[in-house]
């Protein structure tokens, strides 16, 4: 029984740990490899959606310069006119949670008058969040066509700093890419 208990508590501690956001599937085409490329350029920055624009720039910068040093880890430069092209494309939505009602936790009918007892189920919002989805497409400045295409998403915190929670993103990401 104590072993139950530990398994689950260790189990419980593990998924509070998790990070708000998943990592999606990534794609490449044939035969791609981040090695046959030496220098990588950026995009304009596409967005749409809630994207609080008092820390929306900032947050792009950190974005950028974590995909930077990813992409300078791996050997590449930064340069005006590159062979890699990178695409960034930010969608922000608010969102709200919600639960039905239920008259055996929320109260009995009311009397309506006339003999009417009236209830209806209904939706209460419990919570409002903001889900976010980053993906990141890799070009091949060559010949304007894709070659990797990655991303995650996943419900963005309140807190003001999301530096390092960007950079930890950032980094699963770039283990997809095929070196």
């Amino acid at each position: 029984m104590k072993t139950l208990a530990c398994v689950l508590i260790g189990l419980f501690l593990i998924s509070g740990c998790n990070p708000g956001y998943k990592i999606l599937k990534s794609q490449s085409e044939p035969g791609f490899r981040l090695s046959g490329y030496s220098t990588f350029g950026f995009y304009e920055i596409e967005a749409s959606g809630d994207t609080i624009p008092a820390s929306f720039e900032r947050n792009i910068t950190i974005i950028k310069t974590a995909i930077s040093k990813n992409l300078q880890k791996l050997g590449l430069n930064e340069a005006r006119d590159p062979a890699l092209k990178i695409n960034i494309a930010l969608l922000v939505q608010e969102k709200s949670q919600t639960r039905q009602t239920d008259f055996r936790t929320d109260g009995l009918p009311r009397y309506m008058g006339q003999r009417r007892y009236s209830w209806k189920s209904e939706e209460v919002v419990i919570e409002k969040y903001r889900q976010g989805t980053m993906l990141i497409d890799l070009v091949n400045a060559a010949d304007n066509q894709m070659v990797w295409k990655g991303g995650s998403e996943g419900i963005i915190p309140d807190k003001q700093d999301l530096e390092a929670d960007i950079n930890q993103m950032v980094d699963k990401i770039f283990e997809k890419i095929p070196h």
